[in-house]
């Protein structure tokens, strides 16, 4: 099975990340697309920071989910099973971004809409939709590769989203522009 069927399948929990090819190709090919779909997505907002601080900022999450997701697995004794955690992390969330992108690219502004208030509430529960889906899958993910019940999983799965975003705040607020840090 494809590699890409595979990460369709993950956002569906017909799979998991033991049904992963084992070995370090898969992880840097899903890492790629990660990267890509990443990359597409940083060109939709049109960041003002530029190609390179999307990258940057790309790739540190990249090392920030594979870190805390390595650990996570050596703590609880799987360290075999951490290139399969990877790829059907990376895998996961590039499809996941891929189901964002029109999301991200309809994002209401003031200037667009007659009526701002509904266009701005419908995008944001579509968005807080997308973000629980983001959860439960990479919940799943977590639960089957450490051996855990869902609400552990999830309660992982949201570690991680805290931990990146802090990361991200981190950097953004040296790379990108304006007084907070996030694009103007």
């Amino acid at each position: 099975m494809s590699l890409i069927r595979l990460f369709f399948q993950l956002l569906f929990l017909r799979v998991g990340p033991e049904d992963m090819p084992a070995g370090t190709r898969p992880v840097y090919t899903a890492l790629g697309f990660y990267l890509v779909v990443g990359l597409l997505l940083d060109q939709v907002v049109a960041s003002e920071a530029g190609f390179g601080a999307g990258l940057v900022l790309l790739g540190t999450d990249a090392a920030v989910l594979a870190l805390y997701s390595a650990g996570l697995a050596m703590a609880w004794g799987h360290r075999p099973r951490i290139p399969q955690m990877l790829t059907a992390l990376y895998g996961a969330t590039a499809m996941l971004g891929l189901v964002a992108w029109p999301l991200v690219a309809m994002q209401p502004t003031g200037g667009e809409a007659v009526d701002v208030d509904s266009a701005v509430g419908l995008w944001s529960m579509l968005m807080i939709a997308l973000f629980a889906w983001n959860l439960v899958v990479l919940g799943q993910i977590y639960r089957r590769t450490l051996g855990l019940n869902a609400a552990i999983g999830m309660l992982i799965a949201l570690g991680y989203f805290i931990l990146s975003s802090l990361v991200y705040m981190a950097l953004a607020t040296q790379m990108l522009p304006g007084e907070t840090g996030l694009p103007s």
